[in-house]
Protein backbone atom coordinates (compact mmCIF):
# COMPACT_ATOMS: atom_id res chain seq x y z
CA UNK A 1 0.00 0.00 0.00
CA UNK A 2 2.79 2.22 0.75
CA UNK A 3 4.68 1.74 -2.23
CA UNK A 4 1.39 2.42 -4.59
CA UNK A 5 0.70 5.38 -2.46
CA UNK A 6 4.53 6.77 -2.54
CA UNK A 7 3.86 6.30 -6.38
CA UNK A 8 0.81 8.51 -6.77
CA UNK A 9 1.74 11.20 -4.63
CA UNK A 10 4.90 11.75 -6.10
CA UNK A 11 2.93 11.85 -9.53
CA UNK A 12 0.28 14.28 -8.66
CA UNK A 13 3.21 16.28 -6.96
CA UNK A 14 5.62 16.12 -9.70
CA UNK A 15 2.62 17.79 -12.13
CA UNK A 16 2.15 20.52 -9.74
CA UNK A 17 5.59 21.52 -9.00
CA UNK A 18 6.85 21.09 -12.86
CA UNK A 19 4.72 23.98 -13.79
CA UNK A 20 6.02 26.39 -10.96
CA UNK A 21 9.59 25.23 -11.77
CA UNK A 22 9.39 26.30 -15.51
CA UNK A 23 8.15 29.94 -14.54
CA UNK A 24 11.17 30.16 -11.78
CA UNK A 25 13.50 28.60 -14.84
CA UNK A 26 12.04 31.02 -17.57
CA UNK A 27 15.57 33.39 -17.33
CA UNK A 28 18.23 34.52 -19.42
CA UNK A 29 20.65 32.79 -17.01
CA UNK A 30 18.86 29.49 -17.10
CA UNK A 31 17.87 29.37 -21.06
CA UNK A 32 20.60 26.81 -22.80
CA UNK A 33 20.21 25.77 -26.56
CA UNK A 34 19.29 22.34 -26.80
CA UNK A 35 20.44 19.83 -29.50
CA UNK A 36 18.54 21.95 -32.15
CA UNK A 37 19.93 24.97 -31.00
CA UNK A 38 16.94 26.47 -29.28
CA UNK A 39 17.09 28.18 -25.81
CA UNK A 40 14.76 26.17 -23.57
CA UNK A 41 15.25 26.34 -19.29
CA UNK A 42 18.46 23.16 -18.99
CA UNK A 43 18.20 22.53 -15.10
CA UNK A 44 14.40 21.22 -15.27
CA UNK A 45 15.61 18.38 -12.96
CA UNK A 46 15.49 20.35 -9.98
CA UNK A 47 11.65 19.59 -9.94
CA UNK A 48 12.92 16.00 -8.73
CA UNK A 49 14.21 17.66 -5.16
CA UNK A 50 11.11 19.23 -3.49
CA UNK A 51 8.76 16.55 -5.17
CA UNK A 52 10.48 13.52 -3.72
CA UNK A 53 11.03 15.72 -0.23
CA UNK A 54 7.64 16.60 -0.14
CA UNK A 55 6.46 12.91 -1.25
CA UNK A 56 8.75 11.35 1.49
CA UNK A 57 7.21 14.03 4.49
CA UNK A 58 3.52 13.05 3.31
CA UNK A 59 4.93 9.23 3.49
CA UNK A 60 6.47 10.23 7.47
CA UNK A 61 3.63 11.73 8.42
CA UNK A 62 1.14 8.99 8.12
CA UNK A 63 3.72 6.80 9.52
CA UNK A 64 5.96 5.02 7.41
CA UNK A 65 9.53 5.43 7.42
CA UNK A 66 12.13 3.59 5.26
CA UNK A 67 15.73 3.56 7.10
CA UNK A 68 18.13 4.00 3.62
CA UNK A 69 15.81 6.96 3.08
CA UNK A 70 18.05 9.82 4.53
CA UNK A 71 21.39 8.63 2.88
CA UNK A 72 19.41 8.71 -0.37
CA UNK A 73 18.13 11.86 0.16
CA UNK A 74 21.60 13.32 1.42
CA UNK A 75 23.38 12.09 -1.58
CA UNK A 76 20.33 13.24 -3.93
CA UNK A 77 20.86 16.97 -2.85
CA UNK A 78 24.76 16.41 -3.33
CA UNK A 79 24.55 15.28 -6.74
CA UNK A 80 21.60 17.69 -8.06
CA UNK A 81 23.64 20.69 -6.53
CA UNK A 82 27.26 19.83 -8.78
CA UNK A 83 24.88 18.60 -11.84
CA UNK A 84 23.10 22.62 -11.60
CA UNK A 85 26.60 23.75 -11.65
CA UNK A 86 27.46 22.25 -15.07
CA UNK A 87 24.18 23.25 -16.14
CA UNK A 88 25.22 27.14 -15.79
CA UNK A 89 28.46 27.15 -15.55
CA UNK A 90 29.49 23.90 -17.74
CA UNK A 91 32.61 24.68 -20.18
CA UNK A 92 31.31 22.27 -23.21
CA UNK A 93 34.20 22.52 -24.54
CA UNK A 94 35.92 19.48 -22.69
CA UNK A 95 33.67 16.56 -23.24
CA UNK A 96 33.76 12.64 -22.26
CA UNK A 97 35.08 11.41 -18.46
CA UNK A 98 38.52 11.04 -19.48
CA UNK A 99 38.65 14.51 -21.08
CA UNK A 100 37.71 16.05 -17.80
CA UNK A 101 39.97 13.61 -16.00
CA UNK A 102 42.66 14.77 -18.33
CA UNK A 103 42.13 18.71 -17.96
CA UNK A 104 42.28 18.11 -14.19
CA UNK A 105 45.81 16.40 -14.13
CA UNK A 106 46.47 19.79 -16.00
CA UNK A 107 45.43 21.27 -12.92
CA UNK A 108 42.57 22.61 -14.88
CA UNK A 109 39.13 21.93 -12.64
CA UNK A 110 36.21 21.78 -14.94
CA UNK A 111 32.55 21.43 -14.13
CA UNK A 112 32.18 17.79 -15.20
CA UNK A 113 35.13 16.95 -13.16
CA UNK A 114 33.62 18.55 -10.05
CA UNK A 115 31.05 16.18 -10.97
CA UNK A 116 32.87 13.27 -11.51
CA UNK A 117 35.07 13.39 -8.00
CA UNK A 118 31.63 14.48 -5.74
CA UNK A 119 29.99 11.34 -7.61
CA UNK A 120 32.64 8.87 -6.73
CA UNK A 121 32.75 10.71 -2.90
CA UNK A 122 29.12 10.16 -2.41
CA UNK A 123 29.13 6.98 -4.14
CA UNK A 124 31.82 5.86 -1.56
CA UNK A 125 30.23 7.24 1.31
CA UNK A 126 27.01 5.48 0.45
CA UNK A 127 28.67 2.39 -0.28
CA UNK A 128 30.66 2.07 3.41
CA UNK A 129 27.29 2.79 4.98
CA UNK A 130 25.16 0.02 3.45
CA UNK A 131 27.83 -2.62 2.55
CA UNK A 132 29.03 -5.44 4.26
CA UNK A 133 32.81 -6.38 2.73
CA UNK A 134 35.28 -4.58 1.13
CA UNK A 135 34.39 -6.08 -1.87
CA UNK A 136 30.96 -5.01 -1.85
CA UNK A 137 32.71 -1.22 -1.26
CA UNK A 138 34.38 -1.66 -4.45
CA UNK A 139 31.63 -2.78 -6.43
CA UNK A 140 29.05 -0.93 -4.82
CA UNK A 141 30.74 2.16 -5.78
CA UNK A 142 31.77 2.24 -8.88
CA UNK A 143 28.02 0.67 -9.84
CA UNK A 144 26.66 3.77 -8.47
CA UNK A 145 29.20 6.19 -9.72
CA UNK A 146 28.93 4.43 -13.33
CA UNK A 147 25.16 4.62 -13.06
CA UNK A 148 25.39 8.09 -12.18
CA UNK A 149 27.24 9.16 -15.65
CA UNK A 150 25.89 6.91 -17.59
CA UNK A 151 21.95 8.68 -17.17
CA UNK A 152 23.74 11.58 -17.76
CA UNK A 153 25.49 10.57 -21.16
CA UNK A 154 22.02 9.88 -21.85
CA UNK A 155 20.51 13.03 -21.64
CA UNK A 156 20.89 14.20 -25.14
CA UNK A 157 18.07 14.30 -26.74
CA UNK A 158 14.13 14.90 -25.13
CA UNK A 159 13.18 11.87 -22.91
CA UNK A 160 16.06 9.80 -23.63
CA UNK A 161 17.55 9.73 -19.45
CA UNK A 162 13.58 9.48 -18.79
CA UNK A 163 13.07 6.47 -20.92
CA UNK A 164 16.07 4.42 -20.36
CA UNK A 165 15.44 4.96 -16.33
CA UNK A 166 11.66 4.13 -16.55
CA UNK A 167 12.41 1.00 -18.45
CA UNK A 168 15.02 0.41 -15.87
CA UNK A 169 13.29 0.83 -12.71
CA UNK A 170 10.75 -1.17 -14.13
CA UNK A 171 12.86 -4.06 -14.66
CA UNK A 172 14.10 -3.81 -11.06
CA UNK A 173 10.93 -3.23 -9.37
CA UNK A 174 9.92 -6.93 -11.08
CA UNK A 175 13.24 -9.20 -10.42
CA UNK A 176 14.80 -7.11 -8.02
CA UNK A 177 14.82 -8.38 -4.02
CA UNK A 178 12.48 -6.10 -2.53
CA UNK A 179 11.09 -2.55 -3.63
CA UNK A 180 13.18 0.61 -2.10
CA UNK A 181 10.79 3.08 -1.81
CA UNK A 182 12.48 6.08 -3.22
CA UNK A 183 12.63 4.13 -6.81
CA UNK A 184 8.97 4.23 -6.50
CA UNK A 185 8.90 7.94 -5.51
CA UNK A 186 11.03 8.83 -8.35
CA UNK A 187 9.67 6.38 -10.53
CA UNK A 188 6.22 8.24 -10.25
CA UNK A 189 7.94 12.10 -10.51
CA UNK A 190 9.87 10.41 -13.45
CA UNK A 191 6.16 9.69 -15.33
CA UNK A 192 5.01 13.34 -14.57
CA UNK A 193 7.80 14.86 -15.95
CA UNK A 194 9.03 12.92 -18.79
CA UNK A 195 5.70 14.58 -21.23
CA UNK A 196 7.31 18.27 -21.09
CA UNK A 197 10.98 16.72 -21.64
CA UNK A 198 10.20 14.49 -24.73
CA UNK A 199 8.29 18.38 -26.33
CA UNK A 200 11.15 19.75 -25.46
CA UNK A 201 9.49 22.41 -22.88
CA UNK A 202 12.72 21.75 -20.55
CA UNK A 203 15.67 20.20 -20.26
CA UNK A 204 15.92 17.37 -17.62
CA UNK A 205 19.89 18.56 -17.40
CA UNK A 206 22.47 17.33 -15.07
CA UNK A 207 20.42 18.42 -12.32
CA UNK A 208 17.76 15.99 -12.75
CA UNK A 209 19.77 12.69 -15.12
CA UNK A 210 21.92 12.81 -12.14
CA UNK A 211 19.68 11.67 -9.61
CA UNK A 212 18.24 9.65 -11.94
CA UNK A 213 21.27 7.91 -12.44
CA UNK A 214 22.11 7.63 -8.85
CA UNK A 215 18.26 6.43 -8.01
CA UNK A 216 19.38 3.61 -10.21
CA UNK A 217 22.60 2.65 -8.65
CA UNK A 218 21.86 2.63 -5.04
CA UNK A 219 18.67 0.59 -5.72
CA UNK A 220 20.61 -2.06 -8.01
CA UNK A 221 23.00 -2.15 -5.00
CA UNK A 222 20.53 -2.82 -2.34
CA UNK A 223 18.60 -5.38 -4.07
CA UNK A 224 20.91 -7.34 -6.46
CA UNK A 225 23.01 -10.33 -5.39
CA UNK A 226 26.52 -9.93 -5.60
CA UNK A 227 27.41 -11.95 -9.47
CA UNK A 228 24.53 -9.82 -10.84
CA UNK A 229 26.18 -6.42 -9.70
CA UNK A 230 29.19 -7.70 -10.94
CA UNK A 231 27.38 -8.40 -14.23
CA UNK A 232 25.94 -4.98 -13.78
CA UNK A 233 29.45 -3.66 -13.29
CA UNK A 234 31.17 -4.57 -16.11
CA UNK A 235 28.31 -3.61 -18.19
CA UNK A 236 28.96 -0.22 -17.11
CA UNK A 237 32.58 -0.34 -17.81
CA UNK A 238 31.58 -1.22 -21.41
CA UNK A 239 28.99 1.42 -21.87
CA UNK A 240 31.45 3.94 -20.84
CA UNK A 241 34.73 2.48 -22.80
CA UNK A 242 32.50 2.45 -25.92
CA UNK A 243 31.38 5.81 -24.98
CA UNK A 244 34.46 7.13 -24.95
CA UNK A 245 35.46 6.22 -28.31
CA UNK A 246 32.15 6.89 -30.25
CA UNK A 247 29.23 8.92 -30.14
CA UNK A 248 26.29 7.69 -28.24
CA UNK A 249 23.61 9.41 -30.37
CA UNK A 250 25.03 8.27 -33.31
CA UNK A 251 24.59 4.59 -32.07
CA UNK A 252 21.42 5.18 -31.25
CA UNK A 253 20.80 6.94 -34.97
CA UNK A 254 22.57 4.29 -36.53
CA UNK A 255 20.20 1.09 -35.11
CA UNK A 256 16.91 0.95 -36.33
CA UNK A 257 15.26 -0.62 -32.86
CA UNK A 258 16.99 1.93 -30.67
CA UNK A 259 16.50 4.68 -32.92
CA UNK A 260 12.77 3.99 -33.41
CA UNK A 261 12.71 3.90 -29.18
CA UNK A 262 14.52 7.09 -28.98
CA UNK A 263 12.25 9.01 -31.27
CA UNK A 264 8.95 7.73 -29.44
CA UNK A 265 7.30 10.26 -27.99
CA UNK A 266 9.10 13.14 -29.55
CA UNK A 267 7.11 12.84 -32.79
CA UNK A 268 8.64 13.56 -36.19
CA UNK A 269 11.89 16.09 -36.35
CA UNK A 270 11.09 19.40 -38.12
CA UNK A 271 14.45 20.83 -39.76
Amino acid sequence: MSSSFAFAISFLLMIIIQKFIIQILNKDVCLKSNYKKVPIPVCGGIAFIPTIFSTNLIINLIGYQENKMPLYLLSIILMSYVGLIDDLLGDRTVTGLMGHIKSLLHMRLTTGALKAITGFMASLYISINISKNIYDVFVNTFIIALFTNFLNLLDLRPGRAGKVFLLLSVIFLIIGKGNPLFLVIVLGASIAFLPIDLKAKIMLGDTGSNILGITLGISSVLIFNFNIRLILLILLVLIHIITEKYSLTKIIEGNKVLNCLDMLGRGREKN
